[in-house]
């Protein structure tokens, strides 16, 4: 323990004496397992006899004489190492730093599970599952989850361990009708500098098949005018999935025409005879929805009809009048003086 604490006093010392520390270049190294790089080592102090390198990949020994010195790094096969710079003093102690490495890998596989289908609209709680294997290391890894080109969810994972490792988790997704048809996935992504990143992984696509009730694409009520004897077109459309069904109640059943129609279409023509609230209905296996049609016959002017008569029934009284007054009982018309 005395003797530890000795060798540490001296390191210690000799960067206190001599006011100086290492600096690595790059300050951190991303390499892929497997992979090779080359890393510098940098001292400041003064006062050194030389600087080395320790690794298993490219170690270089102590080179005298040197204040910075490069390190070939081949073929790193090894999750564990950690290469060492280290420098010697002229006092004969030395400092020793480890290069901050990480040593990545891609998965080999990420895999989405095809979605229950159908799925109902305005549901909560959807899981879509996302695996991913043999990816390292575990605290550089991103798992995100994609609806329609729009990521909805994203997690990162914490731990030390180096190793590849494989990942199970599931996300909660939100579906809406707007959502039959977008396509679903998952993708893994290593959390790197821009430069070193590798392009995510991928999992399958699947196509969301989403059941929702009918809607009406007009008001559910409508009030239309027509002349009897000529045709109306009553629009019952309905957007849904699976595709509505429709049926038609009439406010008279027993109206011969009712039975000759085809009334199971979103769109009904029929010759108008009578007034009266069709109803018609969109359903699905999901729900249904009701629409009404108030058919009314076209009001009359009534008060132009009214002025008009008022006039004829005027002029027909000032006639007669006239006639009483002016006609002589042998049929030729008389004026008294009077009046000119």
């Amino acid at each position: 323990m005395r003797l530890f604490l000795f060798f540490a006093f001296m390191i210690y010392a000799g960067k206190r004496a001599h006011g100086c520390g290492m600096k690595f270049t790059p300050p951190m190294v991303y390499l892929e397992f497997g992979g090779s790089t080359v890393a510098n080592c940098n001292t400041s102090c003064s006062s050194v006899d030389g600087i080395g390198w320790e690794s298993s990949f490219g170690g270089t020994g102590l080179k005298e004489g040197l204040t910075t010195l490069d390190v070939n790094l081949d073929n790193v096969n090894d999750w564990e190492t950690e290469p060492k710079c280290y420098t010697v003093f002229s006092n004969g102690s030395q400092d020793s730093q480890k290069l901050p490495i990480t040593i990545y890998k891609m998965p080999t596989k990420v895999s989405m599970p095809k979605p229950l289908s159908p799925l109902m609209a305005d549901d909560k709680y959807h899981l879509l599952k996302c695996s991913v294997f043999d990816v390292a290391p575990v605290n550089r890894l991103i798992i995100s989850w994609y609806k329609g080109d729009k990521m909805f969810h994203e997690q990162k994972f914490e731990g030390t361990d180096r190793h590849p490792v494989n990942r199970s988790v599931e996300a909660t997704v939100d579906i809406v009708a707007e959502d039959n048809r977008k396509k679903v996935w998952c993708e893994a992504k290593l959390d790197l500098p821009a430069k070193q990143r590798p392009q995510p992984m991928r999992s399958e696509l699947h196509e969301l098949t989403v059941y929702y009730p009918p809607t009406l694409t007009e008001p559910k009520n409508e009030t239309l005018e027509n002349v009897t004897g000529t045709k109306i077109s009553l629009n019952c459309t309905a957007t849904g999935n699976p595709t509505p069904h429709y049926e038609w109640h009439f406010a008279n059943s027993t109206l011969k025409w009712t039975r000759d129609q085809n009334a199971t279409g979103p769109i009904l023509t029929l010759d108008f005879r009578t007034p009266g609230v069709w109803k018609c209905v969109a359903s699905n296996v999901v729900d249904k929805t009701t629409k009404y049609f108030h058919l009314n016959k076209p009001k009359d002017n009534y008060t132009t009809m009214a002025a008009l008569l008022g006039v004829f029934l005027t002029l027909g009284i000032v006639i007669i009048i006239l006639g009483a007054v002016f006609v002589t009982r042998s049929g030729s018309c008389t004026i008294p003086r009077t009046i000119y």
